[in-house]
């Protein structure tokens, strides 16, 4: 007699050997790795991460030589100017010397000491404001932009209110100072100037600010300010202001 067991004892015989013994065999085989063969894909990805350590490091070392080299060059280059603005100065001072020594009038030599603070030829100082504007904040597409003729109308203002003297960012402005555009940046007798600016103007500070503002400059610069975010303050100067000659105005004519 069968035992009622036996029909399922064959069914798990063919479940258990579905397979051939050598596939079950190669499958097993397959599944083991090569200790050799991962080593060696361990020892090339190390490889490769070192190598891509030492390039970074190398392309981060040339380019901090490169800055410390092109800071150094600047360095150097500002030195530079500034002895040769020492050396204009200078002879500046010289050629005013030469000058004085052949005004054989006094009423001349008078008038000449007269004019020069105004004309920009000589260091001024004196009492004064100082006004402040820059680009707003939140600038784009050039929109909240100071430009060039902003600057020139508030000069003009300031000398209609009364200013003896003016200078932005240090550079006095005369009647032969340029005021203009270049690229993105504005120039002062063709030196570039980087926002804010800062204008002082040398005049009697109780007064000034009053008759700045019944110019059209004020109302302009009130315009800017108020529609596209233009800052602008101006306050009396903590102490007396001291504003350079112009470079500009040198000997350019001489008879004897």
């Amino acid at each position: 007699m069968r035992r009622p067991d036996q029909s399922m004892s064959l069914l798990t015989d063919l479940q258990a050997n579905a397979l051939e013994p050598e596939y079950r065999t190669s499958g097993s085989r397959r599944r083991r790795v090569s200790p050799l063969i991962l080593g060696v894909t361990l020892a090339m990805i190390a490889a490769l991460a070192v190598i891509a350590f030492v390039s970074t490091t190398r392309a981060s070392g040339e380019a901090d030589g490169e800055r410390r080299d092109l800071l150094q060059r600047i360095g150097e280059t500002q030195a530079r100017v500034d002895t040769l603005e020492e050396e204009a100065a200078q002879l500046e001072a010289d050629i005013r010397e030469m000058g004085d020594a052949q005004l054989d009038d006094p009423a001349l030599s008078r008038a000449q000491n007269l004019l020069e603070p105004v004309t920009g030829t000589v260091p001024v100082t004196g009492p004064g404001i100082v006004v402040e504007v820059n680009d707003a904040s939140d600038r784009e597409n050039g929109e909240g932009v100071v430009f060039d003729s902003d600057l020139s109308r508030l000069v003009n203002g300031l000398n209609q209110a009364g200013a003896e003297a003016v200078a932005i960012n240090g550079r006095r402005i005369t009647s032969l100072t340029p005021i203009r555009t270049a690229g993105s940046a504005i120039t002062v007798d063709y030196v570039s100037l980087s926002p804010p600016y800062r204008i002082e103007a040398i005049g009697n500070p109780a007064t000034m600010p009053a008759r700045f503002a019944r110019t059209g400059a004020s109302a302009w610069w009130k315009y800017i300010s108020d529609n596209y975010g233009v800052s602008f303050t101006i306050v009396e100067a903590d102490g007396e202001l001291t504003l350079p000659a112009d470079p500009g105005m040198i000997l350019r004519y001489a008879q004897k």
